[in-house]
């Protein structure tokens, strides 16, 4: 019989190697990844993980992929002890810049992850309809995750691929209840063609009209950029990509240096 945890997660939390793969996809921006052996972070500060990061991924090993490059390496490369048993002798590992999301209010751990602890992924697309899961007084006390249906027909309108992120979308892969009654909602928009300034700001005209604050942005196959500076028609653009933020005129063409 399945227990509790098992449930939560769809599945053992122990599994062997990186489940995630058998998808065909590394991690992106935004992802969440379910770590089998939380203890294998590794602080992009240096040291040991902290208490409460540790206290955190033993009830809750979920962890959110930054918008950095990926690291190439053995783990006698990096600067910290190896937590969990390894082959020496395999092939370099891959590792992913997260994130740990504390107990406390802006409480954050920047950290690597390897790709071979990984025991599943989420992506921002699959989160919104985990809604159905929660307890029906989360939704009634928190705008942010009520009014999901509601943003989910504003963005059909305009055919682009979407899933909520930050707090909103921590909260539906993971179930611990972190999203409060202020939260804003926070959206990524899949848009790898380019969308016409017109329609982004007639779909930035209809978020607005929501009773909660959202912050959507644009994510193109370079990086992602805000819906509301893009569908203002600002000649300067912000990019936002892996290697830093850079300045743009078109964010699906983007020439111009990073800042």
């Amino acid at each position: 019989m399945r227990n509790s945890i098992e449930e939560l997660h769809d599945g053992p939390r122990r599994r062997v190697g990186p489940l995630a793969a058998l998808v065909g996809r590394l991690p992106g921006a935004h992802d969440l990844l379910l770590m089998q052996c939380p203890g294998s972070l590794r602080p992009l500060a240096g040291g040991e993980l902290p208490d409460w990061a540790r206290a955190v991924l033993r009830t809750h090993p979920w962890v959110t992929v930054g918008r950095a490059p990926s690291v190439v390496g053995r783990p006698v490369d990096l600067p910290h002890p190896q937590q969990c048993t390894r082959d020496p002798e395999a092939a370099p590992e891959l590792w992913f810049p997260v994130t740990v999301r504390g107990p406390r209010p802006g409480q954050r751990l920047d950290a690597l992850a390897p790709w071979a602890a990984v025991a599943r992924t989420l992506r921002p697309e699959q989160l919104a309809e985990r809604r159905a899961r929660l307890a029906p007084e989360r939704l009634a006390t928190n705008p942010a995750l009520a009014l999901l249906p509601e943003v989910g027909r504003l963005v059909a309108d305009h055919r682009l691929p979407w899933g909520p992120i930050g707090a909103v979308g921590y909260e539906l892969g993971s179930g611990v209840p972190v999203t409060g009654p202020l939260s804003p909602l926070r959206l990524v928009l899949r848009a790898p063609q380019p969308v016409s300034r017109r329609d982004a700001l007639q779909l930035r005209r209809a978020l607005s009209k929501l009773p909660v604050p959202v912050r959507a942005e644009l994510e193109t196959r370079h990086g992602s950029v805000q819906l509301a500076e893009y569908a203002a028609g600002q000649p300067a653009l912000t990019l936002l990509t892996p290697y830093g933020p850079r300045e743009v005129h078109d964010p699906w063409f983007p020439r111009g240096p990073y800042l």
